[in-house]
């Protein structure tokens, strides 16, 4: 397996070893400031930052910075996100390189609130509810462990357990957004599948593509329905 940046391990001299999930890090320290911001009175950051369906077109920076908020002031809804992207984030960010887990982290969130809207009824209580957490990135970094290569040395039993866990929580729990975990998971396969399973001197120009048209689709897709509510 090539080491991110460029190269394999035995190429660069570099052991997989010294590897450090700077982005992984970069995220979970930055959610984590964010956390403790909400707790600052009058930024009221929850209601500035979750989705909303029915504000995807007014506020659509919403689709990503749902990921910075989670429940207060219990910290059990921060830290279930953020232990699964430790454990998973640092692997797959291993895999893919810095540049390319940005990207799945970042268009997992999108993804996320992306099928929320999609399937939220414009007639429901859904359609004004606020959506907070990481939940969608997190499914997303989960979702390229679920390409079907040999080039990952993961415990697929372990993925498949988080997704199936979550999934069943997300259906028996009332308040739990399994429609985020779908989109996020989706946008997570697909963009693996782009960069796992591509030729290696294509692979950078594949994964561009792919995220690109994959972004202007879920943008799109987004604009649609809120257009024919």
């Amino acid at each position: 397996m090539d080491t991110p940046e460029g190269g394999s391990a035995q190429e660069t001299g570099r052991a997989p070893s010294l590897f450090r999930p700077i982005v992984t890090w970069s995220i979970l320290g930055l959610t984590g400031v964010m956390f403790l911001l909400q707790l600052v009175p009058g930024l009221d950051l929850i209601h500035r930052l979750g989705f909303v369906p029915a504000l995807a077109l007014e506020q659509p920076w919403r689709t990503l910075t749902v990921a910075l908020v989670h429940d207060q002031p219990s910290p059990v809804h921060l830290l279930a996100n953020m232990i699964g992207l430790y454990f998973f984030g640092s692997f797959v960010e291993r895999a893919l390189g810095h540049a390319r887990f940005f990207v799945v982290y970042f268009l997992g969130a999108i993804g996320g609130s992306t099928a929320v809207l999609l399937l939220a009824d414009p007639f429901s209580r859904d359609w004004v509810t606020l959506n907070i957490g990481a939940s969608g990135a997190v499914f997303a970094i989960v979702g390229v462990l679920l390409v079907p290569t040999r080039e990952l040395d993961r415990n697929i039993g372990g993925a498949v357990l988080f997704v199936a866990l979550n999934f069943g929580y997300g259906f028996l729990v009332a308040g739990v957004s399994w429609q985020a975990h779908l989109g996020g998971l989706v946008t997570g396969f697909v963009l693996g599948a782009a960069a796992l399973l591509v030729r290696e001197r294509r692979t950078m120009i594949v994964f561009a593509l792919v995220a690109i048209a994959w972004l202007a689709a879920m943008v799109g897709g987004d604009v649609w329905r809120v257009l024919t509510a």
